[in-house]
Protein backbone atom coordinates (compact mmCIF):
# COMPACT_ATOMS: atom_id res chain seq x y z
CA UNK A 1 0.00 0.00 0.00
CA UNK A 2 1.50 3.20 -1.29
CA UNK A 3 1.61 6.60 1.47
CA UNK A 4 -0.44 8.99 -1.01
CA UNK A 5 -1.34 11.01 1.83
CA UNK A 6 1.64 12.47 3.23
CA UNK A 7 0.92 15.56 5.02
CA UNK A 8 -2.62 14.66 4.38
CA UNK A 9 -2.14 16.23 1.09
CA UNK A 10 -2.58 14.16 -2.02
CA UNK A 11 0.63 13.78 -3.81
CA UNK A 12 1.10 13.32 -7.77
CA UNK A 13 2.15 10.10 -8.82
CA UNK A 14 5.19 11.90 -10.91
CA UNK A 15 6.55 12.27 -7.10
CA UNK A 16 6.42 8.74 -6.00
CA UNK A 17 9.33 6.80 -7.35
CA UNK A 18 8.73 3.42 -5.77
CA UNK A 19 5.48 3.34 -7.93
CA UNK A 20 6.37 4.45 -10.85
CA UNK A 21 9.85 1.97 -10.97
CA UNK A 22 9.35 -1.02 -11.81
CA UNK A 23 9.48 -4.39 -13.83
CA UNK A 24 8.09 -4.80 -17.21
CA UNK A 25 6.63 -8.30 -16.81
CA UNK A 26 7.11 -9.15 -20.61
CA UNK A 27 11.11 -8.36 -21.23
CA UNK A 28 11.85 -8.51 -17.71
CA UNK A 29 13.79 -5.57 -17.49
CA UNK A 30 13.53 -2.03 -15.66
CA UNK A 31 10.43 -0.09 -16.98
CA UNK A 32 8.08 2.97 -15.41
CA UNK A 33 4.61 2.96 -15.23
CA UNK A 34 2.41 5.77 -16.93
CA UNK A 35 1.65 8.69 -14.45
CA UNK A 36 -0.73 10.81 -17.03
CA UNK A 37 -4.06 8.32 -15.99
CA UNK A 38 -6.57 10.78 -14.94
CA UNK A 39 -8.60 11.54 -18.31
CA UNK A 40 -9.64 14.98 -19.02
CA UNK A 41 -13.23 14.07 -19.18
CA UNK A 42 -13.44 13.54 -15.61
CA UNK A 43 -13.16 16.99 -15.62
CA UNK A 44 -14.30 18.38 -18.64
CA UNK A 45 -17.85 16.68 -17.55
CA UNK A 46 -18.98 18.77 -15.00
CA UNK A 47 -16.64 22.35 -15.93
CA UNK A 48 -19.86 23.89 -16.24
CA UNK A 49 -20.93 23.57 -12.63
CA UNK A 50 -16.68 24.19 -11.35
CA UNK A 51 -16.88 28.02 -13.55
CA UNK A 52 -19.79 28.88 -11.38
CA UNK A 53 -17.47 28.91 -8.35
CA UNK A 54 -14.05 28.23 -9.44
CA UNK A 55 -12.11 29.52 -6.17
CA UNK A 56 -14.24 27.39 -3.89
CA UNK A 57 -10.94 25.47 -1.49
CA UNK A 58 -13.56 23.60 0.42
CA UNK A 59 -15.94 21.65 -2.05
CA UNK A 60 -16.27 21.11 -5.76
CA UNK A 61 -19.27 23.99 -5.39
CA UNK A 62 -21.42 25.54 -3.37
CA UNK A 63 -24.92 24.22 -4.29
CA UNK A 64 -26.94 27.25 -3.56
CA UNK A 65 -25.17 29.18 -6.70
CA UNK A 66 -25.49 25.96 -8.78
CA UNK A 67 -29.56 25.36 -7.65
CA UNK A 68 -29.75 29.50 -8.63
CA UNK A 69 -27.85 28.61 -11.99
CA UNK A 70 -28.87 25.07 -13.62
CA UNK A 71 -29.48 23.59 -15.81
CA UNK A 72 -27.24 25.04 -18.32
CA UNK A 73 -29.60 26.97 -20.85
CA UNK A 74 -27.74 25.77 -24.31
CA UNK A 75 -24.99 23.34 -24.86
CA UNK A 76 -23.29 24.46 -28.45
CA UNK A 77 -21.24 21.59 -29.92
CA UNK A 78 -20.54 19.67 -32.41
CA UNK A 79 -21.85 16.25 -33.11
CA UNK A 80 -18.62 14.46 -32.16
CA UNK A 81 -19.28 15.05 -29.04
CA UNK A 82 -22.86 13.21 -28.72
CA UNK A 83 -21.18 9.91 -27.94
CA UNK A 84 -18.15 11.35 -26.31
CA UNK A 85 -18.78 14.47 -23.84
CA UNK A 86 -22.11 14.66 -23.71
CA UNK A 87 -22.63 11.28 -22.69
CA UNK A 88 -20.18 11.81 -20.12
CA UNK A 89 -20.87 14.86 -19.04
CA UNK A 90 -24.98 13.59 -18.68
CA UNK A 91 -23.32 10.76 -16.45
CA UNK A 92 -21.58 12.87 -14.04
CA UNK A 93 -25.17 14.75 -13.86
CA UNK A 94 -27.31 11.89 -12.83
CA UNK A 95 -24.46 11.29 -10.67
CA UNK A 96 -24.68 14.32 -8.58
CA UNK A 97 -27.97 14.65 -8.74
CA UNK A 98 -28.41 11.23 -7.03
CA UNK A 99 -26.81 12.87 -4.31
CA UNK A 100 -28.16 15.98 -3.44
CA UNK A 101 -25.54 18.60 -5.71
CA UNK A 102 -27.03 18.90 -8.73
CA UNK A 103 -30.57 20.47 -8.44
CA UNK A 104 -32.01 18.69 -12.30
CA UNK A 105 -31.51 15.11 -13.19
CA UNK A 106 -29.84 16.41 -16.87
CA UNK A 107 -27.36 19.21 -17.19
CA UNK A 108 -28.40 20.91 -20.28
CA UNK A 109 -31.98 22.36 -21.69
CA UNK A 110 -31.36 22.68 -24.76
CA UNK A 111 -28.32 20.82 -27.34
CA UNK A 112 -27.28 23.19 -30.64
CA UNK A 113 -24.92 21.20 -32.64
CA UNK A 114 -23.73 23.00 -35.02
CA UNK A 115 -22.49 22.75 -38.55
CA UNK A 116 -18.82 22.96 -39.93
CA UNK A 117 -16.94 25.28 -42.40
CA UNK A 118 -16.29 22.98 -45.20
CA UNK A 119 -13.63 23.92 -47.79
CA UNK A 120 -13.94 23.20 -51.66
CA UNK A 121 -11.36 20.18 -52.59
CA UNK A 122 -10.23 18.10 -56.07
CA UNK A 123 -9.45 14.76 -56.20
CA UNK A 124 -7.60 13.75 -59.07
CA UNK A 125 -9.79 10.68 -60.10
CA UNK A 126 -7.94 8.45 -61.61
CA UNK A 127 -5.85 7.63 -58.45
CA UNK A 128 -7.52 9.63 -55.94
CA UNK A 129 -4.70 12.53 -55.09
CA UNK A 130 -5.63 15.57 -53.67
CA UNK A 131 -4.43 18.54 -55.65
CA UNK A 132 -4.40 22.86 -54.78
CA UNK A 133 -6.64 24.91 -56.28
CA UNK A 134 -3.55 26.08 -58.59
CA UNK A 135 -3.41 22.64 -60.02
CA UNK A 136 -6.87 22.41 -61.64
CA UNK A 137 -8.97 24.15 -64.54
CA UNK A 138 -12.64 24.32 -65.28
CA UNK A 139 -13.96 23.37 -68.70
CA UNK A 140 -17.92 24.19 -68.72
CA UNK A 141 -18.93 22.81 -65.37
CA UNK A 142 -15.94 19.72 -65.23
CA UNK A 143 -12.71 20.20 -63.46
CA UNK A 144 -9.33 18.85 -64.93
CA UNK A 145 -5.68 19.03 -64.11
CA UNK A 146 -3.72 21.74 -65.09
CA UNK A 147 -2.48 19.69 -68.25
CA UNK A 148 -6.18 18.70 -68.92
CA UNK A 149 -5.13 14.73 -68.98
CA UNK A 150 -7.16 13.82 -66.31
CA UNK A 151 -10.86 14.13 -65.02
CA UNK A 152 -11.09 15.75 -61.38
CA UNK A 153 -13.77 15.61 -58.48
CA UNK A 154 -14.43 19.20 -57.18
CA UNK A 155 -16.47 18.42 -53.35
CA UNK A 156 -16.85 20.17 -50.38
CA UNK A 157 -15.29 18.59 -47.36
CA UNK A 158 -14.22 19.26 -43.88
CA UNK A 159 -10.73 21.57 -43.98
CA UNK A 160 -7.63 20.01 -43.54
CA UNK A 161 -3.99 20.57 -44.76
CA UNK A 162 -3.74 17.46 -46.77
CA UNK A 163 -6.62 17.69 -48.97
CA UNK A 164 -5.62 21.55 -49.42
CA UNK A 165 -8.71 22.97 -49.35
CA UNK A 166 -7.66 25.11 -45.68
CA UNK A 167 -8.43 28.75 -45.27
CA UNK A 168 -5.78 30.85 -43.12
CA UNK A 169 -8.09 32.82 -40.65
CA UNK A 170 -5.74 35.77 -40.27
CA UNK A 171 -5.24 36.30 -43.93
CA UNK A 172 -9.35 36.73 -44.42
CA UNK A 173 -9.19 38.76 -41.21
CA UNK A 174 -6.60 41.22 -42.55
CA UNK A 175 -8.27 41.54 -45.86
CA UNK A 176 -11.80 41.90 -44.29
CA UNK A 177 -11.73 42.03 -40.56
CA UNK A 178 -13.21 39.88 -38.12
CA UNK A 179 -16.76 41.70 -37.75
CA UNK A 180 -16.66 40.86 -41.81
CA UNK A 181 -15.46 37.58 -40.92
CA UNK A 182 -17.82 36.78 -38.75
CA UNK A 183 -21.35 37.86 -40.58
CA UNK A 184 -20.41 35.78 -43.23
CA UNK A 185 -19.80 32.90 -41.53
CA UNK A 186 -23.51 33.40 -39.50
CA UNK A 187 -25.09 34.50 -43.06
CA UNK A 188 -27.06 32.63 -44.91
CA UNK A 189 -27.02 29.05 -43.38
CA UNK A 190 -28.52 27.88 -40.04
CA UNK A 191 -26.01 27.43 -36.94
CA UNK A 192 -26.70 23.56 -37.72
CA UNK A 193 -26.00 23.10 -41.23
CA UNK A 194 -22.61 23.17 -42.72
CA UNK A 195 -21.26 26.36 -44.55
CA UNK A 196 -19.04 26.21 -48.00
CA UNK A 197 -16.50 28.74 -47.52
CA UNK A 198 -16.18 30.70 -50.92
CA UNK A 199 -14.75 34.09 -50.53
CA UNK A 200 -17.25 35.04 -53.68
CA UNK A 201 -19.88 35.39 -50.85
CA UNK A 202 -17.95 38.91 -49.12
CA UNK A 203 -19.37 41.38 -51.48
CA UNK A 204 -22.75 40.94 -50.15
CA UNK A 205 -21.87 41.33 -46.72
CA UNK A 206 -19.45 43.83 -47.28
CA UNK A 207 -22.42 45.87 -49.50
CA UNK A 208 -24.39 45.70 -46.54
CA UNK A 209 -21.69 46.75 -44.15
CA UNK A 210 -21.05 49.79 -47.14
CA UNK A 211 -24.87 51.14 -46.96
CA UNK A 212 -24.97 51.02 -43.16
CA UNK A 213 -22.17 53.53 -42.36
CA UNK A 214 -23.95 55.03 -45.91
CA UNK A 215 -27.20 55.42 -43.45
CA UNK A 216 -25.25 57.26 -40.77
CA UNK A 217 -23.62 59.51 -42.65
CA UNK A 218 -26.56 60.72 -44.85
CA UNK A 219 -28.33 60.58 -41.00
CA UNK A 220 -25.33 63.01 -39.85
CA UNK A 221 -25.40 65.16 -42.71
CA UNK A 222 -29.66 66.22 -42.81
CA UNK A 223 -29.19 66.71 -39.31
CA UNK A 224 -26.54 69.01 -39.87
CA UNK A 225 -28.31 70.79 -42.51
CA UNK A 226 -30.56 73.39 -41.71
CA UNK A 227 -31.88 73.78 -45.26
CA UNK A 228 -34.33 71.09 -44.81
CA UNK A 229 -37.69 72.25 -43.41
CA UNK A 230 -40.08 69.72 -41.80
CA UNK A 231 -43.03 71.51 -43.94
CA UNK A 232 -41.96 70.46 -46.84
CA UNK A 233 -43.82 67.02 -46.54
CA UNK A 234 -47.34 66.68 -45.92
CA UNK A 235 -48.15 66.25 -42.19
CA UNK A 236 -50.25 63.30 -42.51
CA UNK A 237 -48.02 61.67 -45.06
CA UNK A 238 -44.98 62.35 -42.54
CA UNK A 239 -47.33 60.88 -40.03
CA UNK A 240 -48.22 57.73 -41.80
CA UNK A 241 -44.27 57.36 -42.93
CA UNK A 242 -43.70 57.54 -38.68
CA UNK A 243 -46.58 54.62 -38.36
CA UNK A 244 -44.92 52.60 -40.56
CA UNK A 245 -41.42 53.25 -38.81
CA UNK A 246 -42.76 52.30 -36.00
CA UNK A 247 -43.94 49.17 -37.10
CA UNK A 248 -41.41 48.13 -38.72
CA UNK A 249 -39.02 48.61 -35.74
CA UNK A 250 -41.39 46.82 -33.28
CA UNK A 251 -41.88 43.28 -35.77
CA UNK A 252 -37.67 43.69 -36.61
CA UNK A 253 -37.67 44.04 -32.80
CA UNK A 254 -39.94 41.16 -32.30
CA UNK A 255 -38.35 38.82 -34.34
CA UNK A 256 -34.68 39.02 -34.37
CA UNK A 257 -35.09 38.63 -30.97
CA UNK A 258 -36.85 35.37 -31.98
CA UNK A 259 -33.82 34.42 -33.77
CA UNK A 260 -31.07 35.21 -30.58
CA UNK A 261 -33.31 33.66 -27.93
CA UNK A 262 -35.40 30.81 -29.30
CA UNK A 263 -34.52 29.40 -32.40
CA UNK A 264 -30.90 30.23 -32.78
CA UNK A 265 -31.19 31.20 -36.76
CA UNK A 266 -28.64 33.54 -36.90
CA UNK A 267 -28.79 33.86 -40.35
CA UNK A 268 -32.62 34.82 -40.50
CA UNK A 269 -31.31 37.67 -37.69
CA UNK A 270 -28.70 38.96 -40.33
CA UNK A 271 -31.63 38.78 -42.80
CA UNK A 272 -33.95 40.59 -40.92
CA UNK A 273 -31.64 43.16 -39.91
CA UNK A 274 -30.52 43.70 -43.83
CA UNK A 275 -34.09 44.49 -44.20
CA UNK A 276 -34.45 46.82 -41.76
CA UNK A 277 -31.72 48.47 -43.40
CA UNK A 278 -33.64 48.71 -46.67
CA UNK A 279 -36.46 50.52 -44.55
CA UNK A 280 -34.38 53.45 -43.63
CA UNK A 281 -32.80 53.98 -46.86
CA UNK A 282 -35.91 54.97 -48.62
CA UNK A 283 -36.50 57.10 -45.53
CA UNK A 284 -37.15 60.75 -47.43
CA UNK A 285 -34.43 63.51 -45.99
CA UNK A 286 -37.49 65.58 -43.57
CA UNK A 287 -37.98 62.05 -42.10
CA UNK A 288 -34.54 61.14 -41.30
CA UNK A 289 -34.19 65.02 -39.79
CA UNK A 290 -37.23 65.10 -37.40
CA UNK A 291 -38.54 61.48 -37.01
CA UNK A 292 -38.45 60.36 -33.56
CA UNK A 293 -39.27 56.66 -35.00
CA UNK A 294 -36.39 57.29 -37.43
CA UNK A 295 -34.20 58.04 -34.33
CA UNK A 296 -35.31 54.51 -32.85
CA UNK A 297 -35.12 52.68 -35.55
CA UNK A 298 -31.43 53.54 -35.92
CA UNK A 299 -30.76 53.19 -32.68
CA UNK A 300 -32.00 49.50 -32.90
CA UNK A 301 -30.64 48.77 -36.02
CA UNK A 302 -27.56 48.99 -34.52
CA UNK A 303 -27.70 47.69 -31.06
CA UNK A 304 -29.14 44.66 -32.63
CA UNK A 305 -26.17 44.27 -34.69
CA UNK A 306 -23.92 44.40 -32.01
CA UNK A 307 -23.56 40.60 -30.88
CA UNK A 308 -22.35 39.68 -34.06
CA UNK A 309 -19.98 42.97 -35.43
CA UNK A 310 -19.32 44.93 -32.11
CA UNK A 311 -16.36 46.30 -33.21
CA UNK A 312 -18.57 47.89 -37.00
CA UNK A 313 -21.67 48.48 -34.57
CA UNK A 314 -19.24 50.70 -32.21
CA UNK A 315 -18.09 52.96 -35.15
CA UNK A 316 -21.83 53.57 -36.03
CA UNK A 317 -22.98 53.85 -32.89
CA UNK A 318 -20.25 56.54 -32.21
CA UNK A 319 -21.57 58.61 -35.55
CA UNK A 320 -25.17 58.45 -33.82
CA UNK A 321 -25.19 59.81 -30.53
CA UNK A 322 -22.87 62.73 -32.00
CA UNK A 323 -25.20 63.72 -34.57
CA UNK A 324 -27.09 67.24 -33.74
CA UNK A 325 -30.72 67.70 -33.57
CA UNK A 326 -31.58 64.16 -30.73
CA UNK A 327 -35.19 63.69 -30.35
CA UNK A 328 -35.61 60.98 -28.08
CA UNK A 329 -33.85 62.81 -25.39
CA UNK A 330 -35.68 60.38 -22.73
CA UNK A 331 -36.52 57.17 -24.32
CA UNK A 332 -35.46 54.74 -21.89
CA UNK A 333 -34.30 52.40 -24.68
CA UNK A 334 -31.36 54.43 -25.52
CA UNK A 335 -28.67 55.36 -23.29
CA UNK A 336 -26.93 57.77 -25.15
CA UNK A 337 -23.87 58.23 -22.46
CA UNK A 338 -23.00 54.56 -22.75
CA UNK A 339 -21.15 52.97 -25.86
CA UNK A 340 -23.48 50.55 -28.04
CA UNK A 341 -22.19 46.93 -26.21
CA UNK A 342 -23.81 48.71 -22.83
CA UNK A 343 -27.33 49.25 -23.77
CA UNK A 344 -30.10 47.25 -23.28
CA UNK A 345 -31.52 45.01 -25.94
CA UNK A 346 -34.61 46.30 -27.35
CA UNK A 347 -37.96 45.55 -26.70
CA UNK A 348 -41.33 45.73 -27.76
CA UNK A 349 -43.49 48.48 -27.19
CA UNK A 350 -46.48 48.00 -24.82
CA UNK A 351 -48.96 49.02 -27.24
CA UNK A 352 -47.72 46.86 -29.76
CA UNK A 353 -50.00 44.02 -31.06
CA UNK A 354 -49.09 40.03 -30.31
CA UNK A 355 -51.08 37.17 -30.90
CA UNK A 356 -51.90 34.31 -28.90
CA UNK A 357 -52.18 31.18 -31.07
CA UNK A 358 -54.78 28.84 -30.45
CA UNK A 359 -53.34 25.62 -31.74
CA UNK A 360 -55.10 22.39 -32.22
CA UNK A 361 -53.14 19.29 -33.64
CA UNK A 362 -50.65 21.07 -34.80
CA UNK A 363 -53.06 23.39 -36.97
CA UNK A 364 -54.14 27.16 -35.91
CA UNK A 365 -57.38 27.08 -35.46
CA UNK A 366 -58.01 30.78 -34.02
CA UNK A 367 -55.69 33.28 -33.10
CA UNK A 368 -56.58 36.04 -30.56
CA UNK A 369 -54.64 39.52 -31.03
CA UNK A 370 -53.81 41.75 -27.87
CA UNK A 371 -50.98 44.72 -26.71
CA UNK A 372 -47.83 43.35 -25.27
CA UNK A 373 -48.62 44.37 -21.93
CA UNK A 374 -51.65 42.22 -21.68
CA UNK A 375 -49.49 39.61 -23.07
CA UNK A 376 -46.81 40.03 -20.93
CA UNK A 377 -49.56 38.94 -17.69
CA UNK A 378 -50.70 36.66 -19.58
CA UNK A 379 -50.51 33.05 -17.56
CA UNK A 380 -50.39 29.60 -18.91
CA UNK A 381 -53.71 29.28 -16.87
CA UNK A 382 -55.04 31.94 -18.67
CA UNK A 383 -53.87 31.31 -21.87
CA UNK A 384 -55.36 28.23 -21.56
CA UNK A 385 -58.43 29.19 -19.77
CA UNK A 386 -58.95 31.71 -22.63
CA UNK A 387 -58.48 29.25 -25.48
CA UNK A 388 -60.99 26.51 -24.37
CA UNK A 389 -63.45 29.72 -24.11
CA UNK A 390 -63.31 30.13 -27.98
CA UNK A 391 -66.52 28.59 -29.74
CA UNK A 392 -64.31 27.40 -32.47
CA UNK A 393 -61.71 25.11 -29.95
CA UNK A 394 -65.05 24.17 -28.20
CA UNK A 395 -66.19 22.33 -31.49
CA UNK A 396 -63.27 20.78 -31.14
CA UNK A 397 -62.90 19.96 -27.53
CA UNK A 398 -66.42 18.93 -27.41
CA UNK A 399 -66.17 16.19 -29.72
CA UNK A 400 -62.99 14.87 -29.18
CA UNK A 401 -60.71 13.26 -26.89
CA UNK A 402 -58.17 15.78 -25.24
CA UNK A 403 -54.34 13.96 -25.15
CA UNK A 404 -52.40 17.13 -23.76
CA UNK A 405 -52.38 20.60 -23.49
CA UNK A 406 -49.03 22.40 -24.17
CA UNK A 407 -48.46 26.15 -23.78
CA UNK A 408 -45.00 28.25 -25.27
CA UNK A 409 -44.25 32.06 -24.61
CA UNK A 410 -40.97 34.02 -24.89
CA UNK A 411 -40.51 37.88 -23.79
CA UNK A 412 -41.94 40.19 -26.60
CA UNK A 413 -42.90 37.16 -29.09
CA UNK A 414 -46.41 35.37 -29.39
CA UNK A 415 -48.05 32.99 -27.05
CA UNK A 416 -48.75 29.67 -28.32
CA UNK A 417 -51.45 26.76 -26.80
CA UNK A 418 -50.90 23.53 -27.99
CA UNK A 419 -54.37 21.01 -27.80
CA UNK A 420 -53.47 17.49 -28.83
CA UNK A 421 -56.85 14.95 -29.32
CA UNK A 422 -56.71 11.99 -30.35
CA UNK A 423 -59.79 13.43 -33.14
CA UNK A 424 -61.74 10.58 -32.53
CA UNK A 425 -65.66 12.08 -32.41
CA UNK A 426 -67.67 10.92 -29.37
CA UNK A 427 -70.54 10.21 -31.98
CA UNK A 428 -68.66 7.73 -33.59
CA UNK A 429 -67.48 6.35 -29.88
CA UNK A 430 -70.95 5.83 -29.43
Amino acid sequence: MLDVQGDKKFKSLELIEEWIKTTCPKCGKEARRETNTMDTFVDSSWYYMRYLDPTNCSQPFDKTLINNMMPVDIYVGGKEHAVLHLYYARFFNHFLHSIGLSPSLEPFKKLLVQGMVMGQSFKNKINGTYLKEDEVIKKGKTYFTKDGNYPVIATWEKMSKSKHNGVEPKNTISNYGVDTMRLLVLSSVAPTSNRNWNSDTFPGILNWQHRLWLTIREFRAHRNNDDIQKHTIDSSIFQKEEIKLHDARNYHVKKTSSNFRKSYQLSVAISKLQGLTNILRKSPKELIKYSAEYERLLAVQIIMLTPMAPHFASALWSGFVSAPGRINHKWEQINWENDVINQKWPQVDSDYILNLYCVVNNAVKCVLPMPKREMALLTKEAAIKLTMAQEIIKEYTSSWNIIDIGFQSYEDNDTYVFIKTDRKSAAKDK
